[in-house]
């Protein structure tokens, strides 16, 4: 036998402390009678009274609480199969993590509210496997597809602009290592890119369409404003300075509006500016909730049958039993 609270049976040895106080409270009750009656009348007060059956009235009240207990403690027998089946879609992050993303147009940071956007967007998830791809100069997969929601938050937690070492803004890299992520007989595929869209590549666009041949549906969320705002990096003497051009003029990092439209609207997805209320997320999975599911995998185990529905009716039984049993014959 199996037990699901096996804690519960501690509750067992309360028993012998109730047979303690009842015990007690009759030798208490036969004093108080010898105390304000005579003795010889005794007999006479407690002919009402049937021992007999108020012990026993006390006897199925403890069996009632003993099944009671075992019914607490979850008893479980007889294994039985239970298949479970994954459904759901794939979901690639893609996520900036150049040198821009450290600029402060947006707070804390464009990175740090990007990765909050991917945690947020994980809490609405339920079944779907979801990778990550992280981008600079060249892309890494940071992490596979999983459903594994909270290996995936560490792992975005972890990503910083130093993930990638190799600077700049290659989009049409990170999309071509993000499309190799899906598998073939996979229905819905959609990609989620969050960046400034600086791609100083010029690769992206290429790349969007080679995505589109393969039914993969790209969104895109601008992470920064249009406005822009200075880079503060570390020089050679580790002070931190406003990055410059060849000309000494102090860089400006802005969002790429226009280059983001263009990479969702080829996919025949949307391009989304990030908001301090998180519209975009909510809007996104309403968009992709209908995609059409695929079933990932079917699982097999074998657990034990609950068995407690049977001690709680014998419990109940007896309780039944005890409130029927009547120990004073009333007086006519």
């Amino acid at each position: 036998m199996n037990w699901g609270n096996p804690q519960n049976l501690y509750l067992l040895f309360l028993l012998p402390v109730f047979m303690i106080f009842m015990y007690v409270y009759h030798k208490r009750r036969n004093r108080y009678y010898k105390k304000f009656c005579d003795e010889k009348l005794i007999p006479f007060h407690n002919q009402n009274f049937s021992n007999f059956y108020y012990n026993l009235r006390t006897v199925v009240l403890m069996i009632s609480y003993i099944f009671l207990v075992i019914a607490l403690a979850r008893p479980q027998w007889d294994r039985e199969i239970r298949v479970v089946e994954s459904f759901g879609q794939d979901l690639v992050f893609v996520i900036d993590v150049s040198k821009s993303m450290d600029a402060q147009d947006i707070n804390p940071t464009r990175l740090s509210r990007a990765k909050t956007q991917i945690n947020l967007f994980l809490d609405e998830l339920k079944g779907d496997r979801v990778a990550v791809v992280a981008f600079a100069g060249n892309a890494v997969l940071a992490c596979p597809l999983t459903t594994d929601y909270a290996a995936l938050k560490l792992v975005v937690s972890n990503l910083s602009t130093e993930t990638v070492t190799n600077y700049g803004t290659n989009i049409g890299e990170a999309l071509k290592v993000a499309a190799l992520v899906f598998e073939k007989e996979i229905n819905a595929k959609t990609l989620i890119l969050l960046s400034d869209g600086e791609d100083l590549e010029a690769k992206a666009l290429e790349q969007a369409s080679l995505l589109a041949q393969e039914g993969i549906v790209l969104y895109s969320i601008g992470i920064g404003t249009p406005e822009g705002s200075p880079l503060l990096i570390e020089n050679e003497k580790g002070q931190n300075e406003y990055a410059k051009d060849d000309k000494g003029n102090v860089v400006i990092t802005r969002v790429d509006v226009v280059g983001l439209h263009r990479l969702a609207e080829i996919t025949n997805g949307q391009f989304f500016m990030i908001t301090p209320n998180y519209s975009e997320i909510f809007e996104i999975l309403k968009q992709i909730q209908n995609n059409e599911k695929t079933k990932f995998s079917t699982h097999q185990y074998f657990r034990f049958k609950e068995q407690y529905h049977f001690f709680l009716f014998l419990a109940l039984m007896f309780l039944v039993m005890e409130n029927l049993i009547v120990y004073k014959i009333r007086e006519v």
